[in-house]
């Protein structure tokens, strides 16, 4: 039955088109989107989710913080967008018509964006290639844009924290970062910076990427700005700078933080295996993270998490 359903939505596809499924799905969007302007104050950010081309709840929250902010210069980058059909700003694209600036490492993928309508319909530009440290701010200085820009959306599954450090040749309103809720609440520590830095080759588990959520709050504080919370699947962290703080400041009323239950692990053949709870960190126990206030390495097993 999986593989007649599956043959029936090939074949709708190639007949009728991608456009058409993604038309619906994105005036499902647009009438969410309508109906929020009526949200002056929320309890946190995971009340105003909703999903139209985003992963999880994200294109609500950006929508939301949109409405409520100021923002003059409406050009967003998101880094690490695969083929970009699943993103935190496919919809802010397509709903506000905002300039977007996409850079991905995979050819491939950047070759299946150029395919898709929304590359013409919009100002939409990419950059392949893969992003460090180094290159990160040499990268965006091509984009030509101004100093301040609306959004920035970082998702590389592994430097991220480095990353982010270094970027200085833009300043985001609104920060959107992966981090990684397995690695507590308590410790401010990353994964050891590498240029070409790879999960898998990590640790099989891919459990080992990215930063916590202390290093990624320590890091936007010493840059300049104020945390917002979570998204409620515990993936998506959002800063915003601290001068726009004050538009924000009464309509949330706790800054909450949430815990990931995904269950994305691989065994040692790479399947599935679907640890969860605490079975995910003692996966990783012995692989060795960077203390980000001191810079010193340390294995996961002698820190509480």
């Amino acid at each position: 039955m999986k593989i007649i359903k599956s043959l029936i939505k090939r074949i709708l596809l190639a007949a009728i088109g991608y456009d058409y499924f993604e038309k619906k799905i994105f005036l499902v969007g647009i009438k969410v989107a309508l109906l929020q302007k009526k949200i002056l104050k929320i309890k946190d950010l995971s009340e105003v989710e909703f999903s139209v081309f985003s992963q999880w709840g994200d294109d609500g929250i950006i929508n939301w913080l949109l409405e409520n902010l100021p923002i003059k210069n409406k050009i967003f980058i998101e880094v690490g967008t695969e083929d970009y059909k699943e993103s935190n700003t496919r919809f802010l694209l397509k709903y506000r018509n905002w300039d977007g600036y996409l850079i991905e490492s995979d050819k491939s993928h950047v070759d299946k964006i150029k395919k898709q309508s929304v590359f013409w319909k919009y100002d939409l530009n990419i950059c392949n290639k893969t992003i460090d440290k180094k290159n990160i701010n040499y990268v965006i200085k091509k984009f030509k844009l101004p100093k301040e820009i609306g959004l920035f959306s970082l998702d590389i599954d592994g430097i991220d924290y480095w990353v982010w450090e270094k970027l200085k040749i833009v300043e985001p309103v609104i920060l959107i970062c992966e981090f990684n809720s397995i690695l507590g609440v308590k410790q401010a520590i990353t994964v050891p910076y590498k240029k070409n830095f790879d999960r898998t080759k990590f640790h099989y588990s891919n459990l080992g990427f990215g930063a916590s959520l202390p290093a990624f709050k320590y890091i936007s504080e010493l840059k300049g700005y104020k945390f917002l919370g979570t998204n409620s699947n515990g993936v998506n962290a959002y800063f915003i700078k601290k001068s726009y703080f004050r538009h924000l400041k009464s309509k949330i009323k706790k800054i909450v933080s949430y815990e990931s239950k995904t269950k994305e692990s691989r065994d040692k053949n790479y399947k599935k295996n679907y640890l969860s709870g605490i079975n995910r960190i003692n996966q990783i126990k012995n692989k060795t993270f960077i203390q980000v206030k001191n810079n010193k390495k340390i294995k996961i097993k002698d820190i509480k998490i």
